[in-house]
């Protein structure tokens, strides 16, 4: 399934703007949102620095793993690496590239160790891009204690118009057969609270023809069979 970014102009526009005056920023909203989706966006445009890049930061050594990846080391050596061998690599790759931004995706609770790396970056004012569920204790932990550093952008479950434009887009994509499009778009936006990931996953189910009822699409039923497969999986 393709990504689409609809409704997050403002959004984008607002990070852009942090960017161009070298802030720290934190983007955070709800799973499935479209957080990776709105800072990819920002960083397709060619004006944005070099950065280094993390796409899953649920621990320190995670983190450092996937910023290995801007190095020719040997996947299998580094995986071995225990975390101060790794600081030391990143430390060596940061000398070397001096990015314009680090960014870390997929942040969890931050636990002392992970915390204390933050605060070493931020004292080398290399700004950082964190993104994240929220900006709670339970969402990051002790990273909490340094957000007064940060801008702070929030992604937003989608309004009813914008839902509809995403689901208009899927219904085109997806080839979806339908009737009553003005019943399918509402069932969906009930069931999904505006949010894009269970949007395009509602959509893809409406795909198969047995959620087909008297000319209409059973989105109760997609929605049921989408969180028993989330449940599984």
């Amino acid at each position: 399934m393709s990504d689409i970014l609809i409704g997050r102009e403002k959004e984008c526009a607002a990070i852009t703007g942090f960017i161009s005056q070298k802030k720290s920023i934190i983007i955070f909203g709800p799973e499935g949102v479209g957080k990776t989706a709105v800072i990819n966006k920002v960083l397709s445009n060619p004006a944005v620095l070099d950065r280094l890049y993390s796409p899953i930061s649920k621990t320190l050594k995670e983190s450092l793993l996937n910023f290995m990846m801007y190095d020719t080391f040997d996947k299998r050596t580094i995986q071995k690496a225990d975390i101060l061998a790794l600081k030391k690599l990143f430390y060596g790759i940061l000398a070397k590239k001096n990015p314009g931004y680090i960014i870390f995706d997929h942040v969890e609770s931050v636990e002392p160790k992970f915390y204390s790396f933050f605060v070493y970056l931020m004292e080398t004012k290399i700004p950082l891009i964190v993104l994240s569920r929220g900006l709670e204790k339970k969402d990051i932990g002790h990273l909490r204690m340094s957000l007064f550093n940060f801008e702070k952008v929030e992604i937003s479950n989608l309004d009813r118009p914008t839902a509809d434009v995403l689901i208009e887009h899927f219904i085109n994509e997806f080839g979806i057969k339908i009737t009553k499009e003005a019943n399918f778009k509402k069932g969906i936006y009930h069931f999904s609270k505006g949010n894009p990931r269970i949007i395009k996953g509602l959509c893809f189910l409406a795909r198969d023809v047995k959620y087909q009822k008297n000319e209409a699409i059973d989105v109760k039923l997609m929605d049921l069979d989408r969180r028993i497969n989330e449940a599984v999986h």
